[in-house]
């Protein structure tokens, strides 16, 4: 399995294939929506904390913190970290610059994602990339059977990167830590979090965004203050690093 996406990854990555069809998209919704994350930032702002319009939905804050709970995390400490190791300092310059491009891609997602939602006979809103890739790729004359097939793959894709990205990258991340710091047994950390997410996911979207929005701003803190201590701990060296 580890020879299969190694040799994908040289695939996608090494021509700079992702990166640069990522970089792409972002700066042409960028144009198209003529620079939206700057030009409307404080409308964002000031709609933070509106409440919901209805009992079965969420307040603004809490799918901030929602979305805010699926990126803060792993990708941050170990992915940054990583880059950084692979990349040299400089690294951290370009991943902003994505950061500033790609929040499009992810705006552009969200919206098409409400557009092409659907109610389920459960009272919950579904949607995704395989409801607006079959709807509404699939609604322009001759696309219906092409937005179908993309939404099937993307369905497929999502299940079996399930099993390498998220859940175990952050679970393997938790448990070595744990073990490394107080000794806990990883199968032990492992249960712990099984039990805690499931308590959480399985109460629906209203539980999770509940959960979020207490403990989602206390994690951010966190990360926000380490992340402030190693900066000052190390002050003398941040001026290279620019430079790098």
């Amino acid at each position: 399995i580890d020879g299969v996406i190694v040799k994908i990854v040289d695939f996608l990555y090494q021509p700079y294939i992702v990166p640069l069809l990522l970089l792409a998209g972002g700066v042409y919704f960028t144009c198209r929506s003529r620079f939206i994350q700057g030009r409307m930032f404080k409308e964002a702002c000031s709609v933070i904390m509106e409440k919901p319009a209805s009992e079965d939905g969420i307040s603004s804050f809490g799918a901030l913190m929602v979305s805010t709970a699926s990126r803060v995390g792993t990708g941050n400490i170990i992915g940054v970290s990583m880059a950084i190791c692979m990349g040299g300092p400089g690294a951290i310059f370009w991943m902003w610059l994505m950061a500033l491009f790609g929040m499009m891609t992810n705006y552009s997602e969200n919206v098409l994602g409400i557009y092409f939602r659907q109610k389920g006979k459960d009272g919950e809103w579904h949607g995704g990339a395989m409801y607006y890739l079959k709807d509404g790729l699939g609604g322009y004359k001759g696309m219906k059977k092409t937005g179908t097939v993309l939404a099937l793959l993307f369905s497929v894709f999502c299940l079996l990167a399930s099993f390498g990205i998220g859940n175990m990258s952050q679970v393997n991340s938790i448990s070595g830590n744990m073990e490394g710091a107080f000794g806990i047994a990883p199968w032990v950390t492992g249960i712990a979090l099984v039990l805690i997410a499931a308590a959480v996911i399985l109460g629906g979207l209203k539980r999770v965004a509940s959960v979020s929005e207490k403990l989602v701003p206390f994690m951010a803190l966190l990360y926000i203050l380490g992340a402030a201590f190693v900066i000052v701990f190390h002050i003398s060296a941040v001026p290279a690093a620019f430079s790098a």
